[in-house]
């Protein structure tokens, strides 16, 4: 009843242009996606049928006289299997997730139909949606039930669905989960899934040897603000000892990653340097002062999420205060500077307006990245914020030395045109100022 729709040979794939092949990677992701989503629909169709069907209790058989269990997902999970050549685990996964989409996340399902999600964007919006049903409790402490359900559950997943995936095609799965956290964060503002007392009885170390007996592996878990702290501690002390070229290999033979490792073995010995780090949080005054519970932005050099409000308040608590000046829609106000490096002052605020590197999908700090004069400054690019945007080392050197453009768009974000032609637009979230 149904055709495969007719696809290129391979051996006339050597004839196309680059223009067309990348065009053809597109097309194939985008039909993939909704081959996927179409399959989804299908095996919610025959669910419903099964369902119907088999309402749950089989007629007694053998010698026994009870009724036997057997649902219509039962039974439609053994055709799967047979007809796919897959286990029942995967069976009963695609069961589920079209039943879920289907009932919890139609808009999801609908994106997903039209081919402007892959899998990855799908799983993290489950994933996401499957936490607004996690119990919750007070700040007090209080027990609680979930923070969401029957009809606010609905509704604050067509929140989550309406925020989340607006542009969404333009996302990375690591883009999209950093927007998914943070409007989680907002949605469960006031609430935390653990206690303080219960976080704190959870905090542990531990070192395990490796098999070949010279190596061991440190697992922990210990407060979001001191691991950040931590982690950008780390850094700086790696940066320092090599400052030539702080992120490559120092006149040791020690990478970046083995210089942290040294800093965290100096502490214990009280040896190492003791650089100034930095922890940039960017969080609404009305947060900090208690008057709400918005989520906030955390960069370090290493790393680029969304915290709670509480997490937030414990670095800002012992930090420098900078206010940066934004216009109401959260673009950062900026000054002009005709020197090439700019100054601190720019620095902060074009990391603060993009809080990471600015070319699709790629989501290294802004901290961690060159700060790129889109214009070139020896053709009158100025050292201006509107003419600065981070990009990390790969993505600077795309820009300077082959034919990828960067232009930035009329309102927020950017467009980065590749050498064939296709545009690629990126934005970053506006912050909460």
């Amino acid at each position: 009843m149904f055709e495969a729709a007719a696809l290129p040979a391979p051996d006339t794939l050597p004839g196309a242009g680059d223009a067309a092949l990348v065009d053809l990677l597109i097309t194939l992701d985008r039909e993939r996606s909704r081959m996927d989503a179409l399959g989804l629909h299908a095996v919610e169709e025959l669910r419903r049928r099964r369902v119907a069907e088999h309402p749950g209790l089989a007629p007694a058989d053998g010698g026994s006289a009870e009724p036997v269990q057997l649902t219509g997902e039962q039974v439609l999970a053994s055709e799967l299997c047979a007809a796919l050549r897959i286990g029942h685990g995967t069976a009963h996964h695609r069961i589920t997730q079209a039943k879920t989409l289907t009932e919890d996340l139609p808009a999801t399902l609908d994106a997903y139909t039209a081919g402007d999600l892959h899998h990855g964007h799908v799983n993290a919006m489950q994933d996401a949606a499957a936490l607004l049903t996690a119990p919750v409790v007070a700040v007090d402490g209080d027990e609680g039930e979930p923070l969401y359900s029957e009809d606010a559950l609905r509704v604050a997943r067509a929140e989550l669905e309406k925020t989340c995936l607006e542009g969404v095609q333009r996302l990375s799965r690591a883009q999209l989960s950093r927007r998914l956290t943070r409007k989680l964060h907002s949605l469960a503002a006031g609430h935390t899934r653990r206690t303080r007392a219960t976080r704190e009885a959870g905090r542990f170390v531990r070192i395990e040897a490796c098999d070949d007996g010279v190596t061991a592996h440190l697992t922990g878990v210990l407060p979001l603000a001191e691991a950040l702290r931590l982690d950008t501690f780390l850094t700086g002390c790696a940066d320092a000892t090599n400052p030539e070229n702080p992120r490559g290999v120092d006149a040791d033979g020690r990478s970046h990653a083995a210089r942290r490792v040294d800093a965290l073995l100096d502490l214990n010995t009280g040896r190492g340097t003791s650089p100034s780090v930095q922890v940039n949080v960017t969080v609404a005054a009305t947060t900090l002062l208690g008057l709400d519970d918005e989520p906030a932005e955390v960069v370090t050099p290493t790393l680029s999420l969304s915290v709670p409000a509480e997490v937030a308040r414990d670095l800002a608590a012992c930090g420098t205060w900078r206010r940066i000046l934004t216009d109401p829609t959260g673009t950062v106000i900026d000054v002009g500077d005709r020197t090439y490096r700019p100054s601190a002052r720019i620095a902060r605020r074009v990391q603060a307006r993009d809080t990471t590197c600015i070319f699709p999908s790629c989501t290294r700090p802004a901290q961690n990245c060159d700060l790129d004069h889109v214009v070139p400054f020896a053709q009158g690019g100025g050292t201006t914020a509107e003419n600065l945007a981070p990009e990390c080392r790969h993505h600077h050197r795309l820009k300077t030395h082959t034919r990828w453009q960067v232009k930035p768009l009329p309102k927020r974000g950017w467009r980065w045109t590749s050498p064939t032609g296709h545009t690629y637009d990126t934005s970053t979230d506006p912050p909460p100022y």
